[in-house]
């Protein structure tokens, strides 16, 4: 099992200059596009929080012009000091990640490649935009329904949102492309459970394998694969990392023992002549134990600490007050921003026609302009010449009638195209007169 390839690189987005691995997770868009560092991740956040800021207090402006426009009454905006910090709004989101969970667990009865994907899907959402523009408990269940489809779980609509008081179709469908949009049209998520099974059988391919003490290991260590969920650890390490970390977290001596075996194996370590790509999961031993004991350290401080349900009510009462009026239903500024949109699209839409119109005048007149027949009764109808001459029989215009031999002339019948003589030849008739006048 492929564990990483070197020590922990400055991660991020493609633009960072990551090089793929050798394993599966290593060409995968989660090692692509949402490998971060510590530094990197607190970096985005500071930015997007600053950023949101002064969306809200400037749309929080609007919002006063429009209401005093229309007469009604407002109150002025928080000052600076109430808007969220940047550990108010990670506080935030961790607590709508463990209702997540809960969700799961006990509304659906879901597997945990739904609830361990939702949370990711909500925790990547964040990274692209600030909860004082879209508020977690909006973005939390479109989340969830969104990781149901894309792991193969889809729930009814009328039964999804049954789980949720005050809920409607819309509120889902309304951001379904927009949490869909920010996570990158990118579903797949790698989760850490696979990587901490594939651990247990790992640690039975030693001489004399110690079954029950691994078995009797595996349920606390996906317990502490439960908490890394809510930290941000699937960001730092790969899948394979945090898996062998909640194994070391649960029995460290169990896993220590099996590095040993690895280690003494598969390689000899004489000192700095070794090749890296040599190694067992391509490091050093020290360096995988340095990284384990990170991992650890993180889900001992953000995964398995209690969230302060007291706090998360301050901080929720605070951000009805600081949240952008432009996402909000019912403000002055939202129904100002659709019918801007509105209108935009109607003149969209319209552009669209009129050039569709244009475009099919073109194909019909590619030969040409359209040719028009005047009538018989319009003045281009008397100089117009006629399309074939007049029928003649033996030299002689047919006009009134046609001359037999012998000089009998016969009527031409009102009908029909000819006459017929006793010996039942066709002569012509009245239509074959009309032959060559104008149309």
């Amino acid at each position: 099992m492929t564990i990483s390839t070197n020590d922990q690189p400055e991660a991020g987005p493609s633009s960072s200059g990551l090089t793929p691995g050798p394993s599966p997770y290593h060409e995968s868009s989660q090692f692509r596009h949402w490998r971060y560092s510590p530094s990197s991740l607190q970096s985005i956040r500071e930015e997007l929080n600053g950023k949101s800021v002064e969306i809200v207090a400037r749309n929080t402006e609007l919002e006063k012009e429009a209401q005093i426009s229309l007469g009604h009454s407002y109150t002025d905006p928080p000052p600076p000091t109430a808007y969220l910090t940047v550990s108010d709004e990670l506080l935030l989101l961790r607590f709508y990640c463990s209702q997540i969970t809960q969700i799961c667990r006990r509304g659906f009865g879901l597997p945990d490649v739904v609830e361990s994907t939702a949370i990711s899907y909500l925790k990547r959402f964040y990274l692209k935009n600030s909860v004082m523009e879209w508020h977690p408990k909006n973005i939390m269940p479109t989340c969830l329904f969104l990781a149901a489809k894309t792991t193969n779980y889809p729930i009814l609509m009328d039964q999804f949102i049954s789980k949720f008081s005050k809920l409607s179709p819309d509120d889902i469908l309304d951001t379904e492309f927009l949490v869909a949009q920010s996570l990158g049209f990118e579903f797949w998520v790698r989760s850490p459970e696979k990587a901490l099974r594939g651990w247990s059988l790992d640690l039975q391919n030693q001489p004399d394998p110690p079954i029950g003490l691994i078995q009797k290991t595996l349920p606390d260590a996906l317990k502490n694969l439960a908490h890394c969920l809510l930290t941000d650890l699937e960001f730092i390490y790969t899948p394979s990392q945090i898996g062998l970390a909640s194994f070391h977290l649960s029995n460290s001596q169990l896993v220590e023992d099996y590095l040993e075996h690895k280690y003494s194996t598969d390689s000899t370590e004489d000192g700095d002549e070794v090749e890296i790509e040599k190694l067992p999961f391509g490091m050093r031993k020290d360096r995988l134990l340095e990284i384990l004991r990170d991992i650890e350290a993180i889900i001992e401080k953000d995964g398995q600490s209690e969230i302060d349900l007291k706090k998360v009510k301050e901080i929720d009462k605070r951000l009805k007050n600081c949240t952008n009026p432009e996402k909000i239903p019912g403000t002055a500024l939202y129904v100002k921003r659709k019918r801007e949109k509105e209108t935009a699209e109607a003149a969209s839409k319209a552009a669209k026609t009129a050039k569709a119109a244009a475009a099919a005048l073109d194909r019909e007149s590619v030969f040409g302009s359209v040719l028009s027949i005047p009538s018989s009764k319009s003045p281009a109808s008397k100089d117009r010449k006629p399309l074939s001459p007049k029928v003649t029989m033996n030299g002689v215009p047919v006009t009134s009638g046609i001359t037999r031999p012998g000089g009998a002339e016969v009527a031409l019948e009102d009908e029909g195209m000819g006459v017929k003589d006793e010996n039942g030849i066709v002569m012509g008739g009245k239509g074959l007169r009309d032959v060559g006048l104008p149309l």
